[in-house]
């Protein structure tokens, strides 16, 4: 799609979904020269019902989003919502944030599992142990791959890994006949980062013209 090899799925893709996966890639490594980009799925516990609404996803992925910006991660998403023979959704995340702020995926994922846990009222024991807050790093065959990468705009294989990157998250594209989701509710998220990459450039711009001032 647009040049990039998407995910090994027999499924369709969205269009749109893809095309907003990868100007999530496309800007934020425009604005950061390192990206780190992780793969999460949000699971609800096997005996636990919710309401049918999106509302705990948002929830969460706000608090996360309040905790990764006071660390100045400057923190950007797309995300998946499925529901296909649980009685419950399911949501794959795609995770991206400032490198040079955020090097490593540990804090990401207990970031995740605190605010799901909070959210759903259980202990932050059982999404741990039931791996409610699932990092995406075993392959359909049980082998390991990454699931979480860093980009680097300046190395030779910058662009190795934002293909990489696009065809892990392309699996957020991809459209389910199966799913059950009810008729009207959202399927398909992302944060802000269209309208932060306008501020970030109208800085940039102003800083620039400033600087020009002072040197005449």
């Amino acid at each position: 799609f647009e040049g990039h090899e998407l995910c090994d799925t027999p499924h369709q893709f969205s269009k749109d979904y893809l095309r907003t996966i990868i100007d999530l890639v496309d800007i934020m490594t425009t604005r950061h020269s390192k990206v780190l980009v992780a793969r999460m799925d949000l699971r609800y516990p096997q005996e636990y019902q919710s309401n049918g609404s999106n509302q705990d996803f948002s929830s969460t992925m706000q608090a996360v989003c309040r905790d990764f910006s006071r660390k100045n991660y400057d923190p950007q998403y797309v995300a998946k919502r499925e529901q296909v023979t649980s009685s419950n959704p399911h949501y794959h995340i795609g995770i991206v944030l400032n490198g040079n702020k955020k090097r490593s995926i540990p804090d990401i994922r207990a970031t995740l599992e605190k605010h799901w846990a909070d959210q759903l009222g259980i202990p932050l024991e059982e999404v741990q142990a039931k791996e409610l807050v699932y990092p995406c790093n075993k392959a359909p065959d049980g082998t390991h791959r990454a699931s979480c990468r860093m980009i680097v705009r300046n190395d030779f294989n910058a662009g190795t890994q934002t293909d990489a990157t696009i065809k892990q998250l392309s699996y957020l594209g991809k459209i389910d006949e199966q799913d059950v989701t009810p008729k009207g509710v959202k399927k398909f998220f992302s944060s802000q980062f269209y309208k932060d990459y306008e501020k970030a450039m109208e800085k940039r711009k102003y800083w620039a013209e400033r600087r020009k001032q002072e040197t005449v």
